[in-house]
């Protein structure tokens, strides 16, 4: 990195705030473009301060870093386009700094963050050191990284936003999950949302490896695009990661699929695109199995927050979107009292709505599309729900419809950008309604 370089920070959030520390500290000439200024940290005030970072006041910059919350049609990001300044994002600025770095990385519509998660969990394991970041919350962008000595491998969890602004990103394995519809209010459409997600193949070559769910038509339809080695994981991965009592690799059986404790079929795919990576790196089945089986839930991922007076409380403030929605209410098992609304992000989830109305027993609406929910429910002829207008007011209402031996389960469907920061602030609010109310 060069110094004396003048760089736009588009943002000053937690993607953001690692670089902003590097720039300084090499002594670029700072720039801030910041839409919630009021919003951020005392530690990006200092930082701020401290850098002599100024607001966004030319268009002659040599790069502009941004944060993945500022999509292509920002008016400002549109601006800087005209004037063809290199765009990236955090992502990208990270491995232009360590561009001979070993790294996993993971994307899809579900599973990305349990799945880098099991996968840093194994290399653990085995005593390999590794980085575990990315898009992952809680968790810690890549930029963290460039403020350690080097890592084995970098397990990185990355999003359609940052895939869409890479350049020379490079993943030795790049898994991908799944596409499903999901994040329509910033990409233009499904197919702008879908070849995103394939950008992480984007500069891969002959001696790197794609994992790929065999059991998704979305990525099936696109291999002819990828340059690497593919390797399948699925329930019909017959030549990667399966599994029919057993996981398996191949035809290598490994260990029983019931020693493996999350709930939840979708949780067995996360583990066999685990698998997958740990077999590519030749890791000891041992060590697979001790990752796996010692493997505790993220926060906000279908967390068990404990049993009261008979009654179980999950908190599943990570599901955003339809397709983990259903999975996520599928995986848990009883009489189930959901919570669940919130913002819109281009998707009515009207096929997780309608199970809802077959399966639940009853249903607390919390968020701004509160009406649309109540009225698919009304049409269907679906009346136990309610709609609450705080989380406290949710966890009251759904206690009114529960006994010993029910479910409440927050498994919203839809962002959390109406009542809350972001997917954590949400599941935290629940926890603590369970607790005083």
């Amino acid at each position: 990195m060069k110094e004396n370089r003048k760089i736009l920070l588009l943002g000053l959030g937690r993607a953001n705030l690692a670089v902003a520390e590097f720039l300084v500290n090499k002594g670029c000439e700072l720039y801030l473009y910041e839409e919630h200024i009021d919003m951020i940290s005392d530690t990006a005030r200092e930082l701020i301060r401290r850098g002599n970072i100024r607001n966004h006041c030319r268009d002659n910059y040599d790069l502009v870093v941004t944060s993945p919350g500022f999509p292509e049609q920002n008016e400002v990001i549109k601006m800087l386009r005209t004037k063809g300044i290199p765009i990236i994002d955090e992502i990208e600025f990270t491995f232009q700094q360590l561009n001979k770095a070993k790294i996993i990385a993971v994307t899809g519509t579900n599973g990305k963050s349990t799945t880098a998660s099991m996968i840093s969990n194994i290399l653990s394991s085995a005593n390999i050191r590794n980085f575990l970041g990315g898009n992952i919350s809680p968790g810690r962008p890549f930029s963290m990284s460039l403020f350690s000595e080097p890592y084995d491998y970098y397990v990185l969890e990355i999003s359609s936003f940052q895939l869409m602004r890479i350049e020379k990103f490079h993943p030795y394995i790049a898994v991908l999950m799944n596409i499903s519809r999901d994040h329509l209010n910033w990409h233009r459409n499904f197919e702008e949302y879908r070849t995103a997600k394939m950008r992480i193949f984007l500069n891969q070559e002959k001696s790197d490896y794609a994992v790929l769910n065999e059991d998704d038509s979305n990525i099936k339809r696109a291999l002819d695009d990828i340059k690497s080695q593919i390797v399948f994981f699925g329930s019909n991965a017959r030549t990667g990661a399966w599994f029919n009592g057993m996981f398996a690799y191949a035809q290598e059986k490994l260990f029983s699929v019931e020693k493996f404790r999350l709930e939840g079929e979708h949780n067995k795919i996360n583990a066999l695109a685990s698998i997958a990576v740990a077999k590519l790196l030749y890791i000891d089945t041992s060590k697979i199995e001790k990752g796996l089986i010692t493997f505790k839930p993220l926060p906000h991922r279908l967390e068990d927050i404990g049993t009261i007076q008979g009654v179980r409380y999950v908190n599943n403030s990570m599901c955003t979107n339809e397709i983990a929605a259903i999975a996520s209410f599928k995986a848990v098992m009883g009489p189930k009292i959901v919570i669940l609304g919130g913002k819109d992000k281009g998707d009515k989830a009207e096929d997780y709505l309608s199970i809802l109305v077959e399966q639940a027993k009853a249903c607390v609406i919390l968020g701004d599309n509160a009406a649309h929910i109540a009225n698919f429910f009304e049409t269907n002829g679906f009346a136990t729900f309610t709609i609450a207008s705080s989380m406290d007011d949710a966890l009251i209402k759904a206690r009114q419809f529960a006994a010993p031996g029910d479910i409440i389960l927050l498994n919203p469907g839809f962002a959390s950008f109406d009542y809350f920061a972001n997917f954590a602030d949400r599941g935290e609010a629940f926890k603590d309604a369970v607790r005083k109310n």
